[in-house]
């Protein structure tokens, strides 16, 4: 089937509004999107994460952690668990598509830079090195692990906010209660006196 975007559509903002230097970064994300969406569902079969035991997930993910975003000497543009959830996709679409061997280091696929957002430069990439046990095959093991590291560490500071709000709001209601208290004017009851009862 022949699809495309209608040349109108393109005419009219916002797309007709993007600057040139822009499209490079609005194609990665429609990308990722793309990513996300689609293809994650259609992954091959050699790399989903049941074809590994959960032993060889951790330790993929360890050893890959260890040798890239982690390492203390990584350049600054690396060190975002974002960047590198964005390249792997990035590396799922345009390399793993294709009829190629899992077989392969994945250090030869990370070296190349137009896998990478403009940011991250040819210096940059120098600053890693992953052993060559840690191979193509492995690069949906290593996504799904870095995506749940990246919830994981979304989630805490979301937690903690909300339990510091609901800290704060019972805090509130007590200061609240006790200044109302205080600004309140007592009335001062008397007991009642009963009058005794006629009887006619």
């Amino acid at each position: 089937s022949y699809a495309c975007l209608n040349d109108s559509i393109l005419r009219r903002p916002p797309f007709s509004t993007i600057q040139l230097q822009y499209i490079i970064d609005l194609y990665e994300t429609i990308e990722e999107n793309a990513f996300d969406k689609v293809l994650r569902d259609y992954v091959k079969k050699e790399l989903i994460e049941e074809t590994f035991t959960d032993k060889e997930r951790e330790c993929v993910l360890r050893e890959f952690s260890r040798m890239t975003f982690e390492k203390e000497t990584i350049a600054e543009t690396l060190k975002s668990v974002d960047s590198w959830i964005s390249m792997l996709k990035r590396l799922m679409i345009r390399v793993l598509n294709a009829n190629i061997s899992l077989d392969v280091p994945l250090q030869l696929y990370l070296e190349r830079t137009d896998l990478w957002s403009d940011r991250v430069s040819d210096l940059d990439l120098e600053t890693f090195q992953v052993d060559d046990d840690i191979l193509l095959q492995h690069t949906y093991v290593i996504l799904r692990g870095l995506e749940k590291k990246q919830e994981t560490s979304n989630k805490l500071p979301q937690q903690l906010q909300e339990k510091t709000s609901e800290i704060q709001s019972k805090e509130g209601e007590q200061k609240n209660f006790q200044t109302w208290c205080e600004n309140t004017p007592r009335v001062a009851t008397k007991p009642k006196v009963l009058k005794p009862k006629l009887r006619v």
